[in-house]
């Protein structure tokens, strides 16, 4: 009887296990690329790689060294395939960013070599070849290369000693003016002289309302955005704005070292695993998105109704600045 019970203790456990990882996973927002895949929940990049052992290895030890290395220089080669297919927002991808300045682009590459080895998903198939898997954060030291971008340079006109010199035409001689003749305006046909105007007094724009101190502000922890049946897309910078286009989430409140450090936000496909995430506290703010922008569907536009929910948290020292931000996607 003891046994019984014992084994339907042991089911029912790993039935919960099961479920509740499962239940983890699918929640997960992970977008495959090639031989890798995002993970928007996570804020990492994985892929996959493999090498074979060379024909001229002189033992088994020096044949699975090769091996591995091959198999982590394949992965790597490919986790950089998966970083160009990152998006920053929804109309450019990391590819495109990078394409502008070589500095940029390999300093990315110097962090793709550095990535991280995850020993346990690695796999010695009975060819003797290997298979790796490596993982780089999106956050830490990479994203800071998407902050300090060049700008488009400003178009200038070069310097006058530069211009090409205009062809020199031939020179005309110059003949006398006459002196003009001055002709007297009968007293009734002078014009008038218009009475001096006033000044016109243009009204003074509206002062912004002053935003409430800390200490009254709701004890929220953190932001969850649900923007479930608006088709957003997760993207490396995703803003939150007002009906009226200005940012409520990404503005300049927002440290550029913090948001660097973790990340403008983590992507959920469950609202319950958003809510109770670490990253948004104990108490999070939870709001409903109204629209994406048609022209960029990274961000997320909130009502009037909801802009007054977060609008006195877009100051310093609030969970925005901390960056405790989850947007729950389909």
């Amino acid at each position: 009887m003891k046994r019984k019970v014992a084994g339907l203790l042991g089911l029912f456990l790993m039935l919960v296990f099961w479920t509740g990882g499962s239940w983890a996973s699918q929640a997960e927002v992970i977008e495959p690329i090639g031989s890798g895949e995002i993970n928007w929940s996570k804020g990492i990049i994985t892929a996959k790689g493999s090498g074979a052992p060379p024909k001229e290895a002189k033992n088994i030890a020096q044949a699975r060294l090769m091996a591995e290395r091959a198999a982590l220089a394949d992965a790597r080669r490919n986790l950089l395939e998966v970083l160009n297919g990152v998006r920053v927002d929804a109309t450019t991808y990391v590819e495109n960013h990078l394409a502008k300045s070589d500095e940029i682009r390999l300093q990315a590459e110097g962090l793709i070599q550095g990535s991280t080895e995850i020993r346990k998903m690695r796999r010695y198939l009975s060819d003797g070849a290997i298979e790796v898997t490596v993982a780089m954060n999106l956050s830490g030291d990479f994203l800071p290369l998407m902050f300090s971008l060049p700008k488009e340079l400003p178009i200038t006109k070069p310097p006058a000693s530069l211009l090409p010199l205009a062809p020199q035409k031939p020179s005309i001689p110059v003949l006398p003016v006459p002196p003009e003749r001055k002709v007297e305006v009968p007293p009734a046909e002078q014009p008038k002289v218009r009475a001096e105007e006033k000044p016109v007094i243009k009204p003074e724009p509206p002062k912004p309302e002053p935003q409430p101190l800390l200490a009254d502000l709701p004890p929220y922890t953190g932001l969850v955005v649900d923007t479930r049946g608006l088709n957003m897309r997760a993207a490396l910078i995703p803003k939150v704005l007002d009906e009226k286009g200005l940012e409520l989430y990404q503005g300049m409140y927002v440290p550029r070292g913090k948001a660097a450090q973790s990340g403008l936000a983590l992507y959920s496909k469950d609202l319950t695993a958003a809510q109770t995430n670490p990253r948004v506290g104990k108490n999070p703010l939870t709001v409903k998105g109204f629209k994406v922008n048609p022209g960029n569907p990274s961000d997320i536009i909130l009502s009037s109704e909801e802009t007054k929910r977060v609008a006195p948290f877009t100051q310093k020292g609030t969970f925005l600045e901390e960056c405790k931000v989850m947007i729950v996607i389909d």
